[in-house]
């Protein structure tokens, strides 16, 4: 069986073994990272559509979120490992997003998301969500990001791929160490993070950027993040202060 590595959404194949009203927006086979026999679906199950203000006036300009969502699927996003030999599911999991996710199926270009065909007339044409890059520096493309902008400032980020050492789909944990002025240090598991894979990393799987929020009566972030191949997640630090 062959599974192509087209984007498309719509109603499941029943060989996929996806349950009643779920609607596929994208496959992606793991050829190309050395796994032929490994595809990623996206999916969701009875998913709302929300068009974007550009259908009703392709003069409409993009609002800080429409630049991560355009028209959008809204509800549970999962992510599926699927096996090609035996044509059944290995594994899937739940896209976790501060907010909940919102998968843009047609989206202009230049922004967060890859682009392909050709634009509607709101200018609009289906992204390509499941590009796959090397974002844990381990030398193979085999995971992708999602973004979600809720304004103008802060960009969830979260990144899924394959876990060649567990077979499995996985969305990739965040350990966050943060700081305030007051020294106080707290630990947490995070899913998302702010800005972190929009950012071009400083060397393979390593990242040091900052995020000002003064001006909106927030704080200067400075984050430090790097990734734990032992334990598959990304450790960091951000230190929040009021001044420089």
């Amino acid at each position: 069986m062959t599974i192509a590595t087209a984007s498309f959404a719509g109603p499941s194949k029943p060989n996929f073994g996806l349950p009643a009203g779920a609607v596929i927006v994208e496959t992606q086979s793991l050829k190309a990272g050395g796994y032929p026999d490994r595809t990623l679906i996206l999916w969701m199950q009875n998913p709302s559509k929300h068009p974007s203000g550009a259908t009703e006036d392709p003069e409409y300009v993009y609002t800080c979120p429409d630049q991560t969502r355009g028209s959008y699927y809204g509800g549970i996003a999962k992510v599926s490992l699927f096996n090609v030999k035996t044509n059944s599911i290995i594994s899937t999991i739940e896209i976790k997003q501060e907010e909940g996710p919102s998968i843009p199926y047609a989206i202009r270009k230049g922004y967060y998301y890859e682009v392909e065909g050709k634009p509607d007339k709101a200018g609009e044409a289906k992204p390509h969500i499941m590009s796959l890059k090397d974002y844990n520096g381990d030398g193979k493309s085999l995971e992708f990001a999602v973004f979600d902008a809720l304004a103008c400032m802060g960009l969830e980020t979260a990144l899924i791929g394959y876990s060649e050492k567990q077979d499995k789909v996985i969305q990739y944990p965040i350990l966050m160490v943060s700081e305030g002025d007051d020294k106080q240090k707290t630990e947490k598991i995070l899913y998302s993070c702010d800005y972190l894979f929009s950012k071009k990393p400083e060397s393979p799987g390593y990242w040091k950027y900052e995020i000002d929020y003064r001006g909106r009566g927030g704080t200067l972030d400075k984050y430090e993040i790097r990734y734990n191949p032992q334990k598959e997640r990304f450790e960091g630090r951000c230190v929040s202060t009021e001044k420089e």
